[in-house]
């Protein structure tokens, strides 16, 4: 089975009390470009690490990540069109994964939201800190499926090892 793998922010998918989705969600988590909204495929459950490098390596900062997976047919079953588009990633090796769902109307938004909103709300996030995120782009470059070269700036500069903290000569606390 494959599944779509989005991130989204988390606190955007709080609902009122009727159960609707806030606005902030649909215009703050899905954003459209040309009426196509952005995911990336994984042929497994197995496979979702492979989005998320994707995903953490298209960003211009590393920094924790929430993500949402959803199985591919949900979106076959409401007659979505899907197009494979080259993701923009600085993991190339994963570009062909990504996918849009196209021709979008305000109709079929509401519908994604609504699939999003109902994993939500029922814990189906995954949250992804900096330090898993760390360990999967550095893993990735040593085993040569990501340039370290081809990252932003602002990903570089979490990746790069950091000095040790030297303790305040007055009071013993770690300078940052």
């Amino acid at each position: 089975m494959s599944y779509f793998v989005r991130k989204i922010s988390r606190s955007k998918w709080e609902v009122d009390g009727n159960g609707a989705v806030n606005a902030d969600a649909i215009t703050n988590c899905m954003k459209t470009n040309g009426n196509t909204l952005s995911f990336w495929r994984v042929d497994s459950e197995t496979e979702i690490s492979s989005a998320i490098l994707a995903l953490a390596a298209a960003n211009d900062n590393l920094d924790k990540m929430d993500v949402v997976v959803i199985p591919e047919a949900v979106f076959q079953g409401l007659a979505i069109t899907i197009a494979a588009t080259p993701g923009n990633t600085a993991c190339e090796k994963f570009a062909h994964t990504h996918r849009d769902l196209a021709n979008l109307t305000i109709k079929e938004l509401a519908l994604v939201a609504d699939v999003l909103a109902d994993k939500i709300r029922s814990g189906g996030t995954t949250r992804y800190t900096l330090g898993k995120l760390r360990a999967l782009l550095l893993g990735a470059i040593e085993e040569k499926q990501l340039d370290f070269n081809l990252l932003s700036d602002g990903i570089k500069k979490k990746l790069r090892p950091q000095p040790p903290s030297e303790p305040c000569p007055t009071c013993g606390a770690l300078k940052q």
